[in-house]
């Protein structure tokens, strides 16, 4: 009786120490910093804000990690630290935008209903496809600002 005893405070007592362990290895990696940085800024094409778009930074030249983006919006993107680049990173910048062309399409889902309104990439292949922009990113909220322009310089 004794030695079930003694058995059952040990098992109780090695559970304790391994949750407390457990406890410690997550609460290590909670909060930790991960080194990704926010960054943001206004993009804007031939003086005018780019209403709806996307913005994408791919690492380039050793940094590590994965490509990161965001939409824009209203000539704005934001990017938070949470999916942010990495600080000291170099990052080559792709952005795209669509803008209606006035034209209209035949509905190839439904060819009884309504046409479709085309669009059309608009911002010049530099900028996006062959992009030659070029971003390092730094510790702290980074601000970057892209006006594009049409004859792509």
């Amino acid at each position: 009786m004794q030695v079930r005893s003694s058995l059952t405070g040990n098992i109780r007592w090695n559970i304790r120490w391994l949750f407390l362990a457990v406890l410690l290895v997550f609460a290590a990696g909670c909060g930790r910093n991960t080194g990704k940085v926010s960054i943001g800024g206004d993009v804007s094409y031939d003086g005018q804000p780019v209403a709806s778009g996307t913005i994408i930074f791919t690492p380039v030249e050793g940094t590590q990690g994965p490509s990161t983006g965001a939409g824009i919006e209203a000539g704005r993107y934001q990017v938070p630290a949470q999916k942010g680049p990495l600080a000291g990173g170099r990052y080559k910048v792709e952005i795209t935008a669509l803008r209606k062309t006035g034209k209209a399409l035949p509905n190839m889902f439904d060819p009884k209903g309504q046409s479709l309104e085309a669009v059309e990439q608009f911002v010049p292949e530099c900028y996006n496809a062959r992009s030659k922009l070029m971003v390092t990113v730094t510790p702290g909220t980074n601000k970057a600002d892209f006006p594009l322009r049409s004859s792509g310089e």
